[in-house]
């Protein structure tokens, strides 16, 4: 059962709004959010998790 939802905010100028589809494993999400970033040519972003339960935020991690 998938617990969280990530999404990557481009630090300082613009939210992307890029949703992380894995919700099951934070490591995942930070793999997926590491080659996302490549993939698009965006040098650094936050991966900003949250509860689907809650909709809380849980964690912010800068992926460069």
């Amino acid at each position: 059962m998938k617990r969280y939802w990530s999404v990557i905010s481009e630090k300082g100028v613009q939210d992307l709004r890029k949703v992380i589809p894995d919700g099951t494993s934070k490591q995942d999400a930070i793999r997926k959010a590491r080659k996302w970033i490549k993939d698009n040519a965006v040098k650094s972003a936050f991966l900003v998790g949250s509860s689907i339960r809650t909709d809380k935020l849980l964690d912010v991690i800068l992926i460069e």
